[in-house]
């Protein structure tokens, strides 16, 4: 791979293909990040099948956790919070 790994050091060591997708998938990446980790996954398989699955249930938590809640119960829950408090 020609690019250099933009990635911070991690103790001096290397970035981890853990980190460096940890850093992707929580959308905190650059550009040049996000390209270096492309094109890493060219050539990491491992990278690809986790970037991937973790991809996916990001995207399945979001659609699920997106939704609105019904009229009230964020009250209720404010109330019964000041009830155990």
């Amino acid at each position: 791979m020609s690019l250099p790994n933009p990635f911070p050091l991690n103790n001096g060591k290397k970035a981890t293909c853990r980190e460096m997708l940890q850093v992707i998938l929580d959308d905190e990446a650059s550009t040049e990040q996000r390209e270096y980790f492309k094109a890493h996954m060219e050539f990491c398989m491992p990278c690809f099948k986790d970037y991937e699955l973790n991809f996916a249930i990001k995207q399945l938590l979001q659609a699920k956790c997106n939704s609105v809640a019904p009229d009230g119960l964020k009250e209720q829950i404010r109330n019964r919070i000041a009830q155990i408090i």
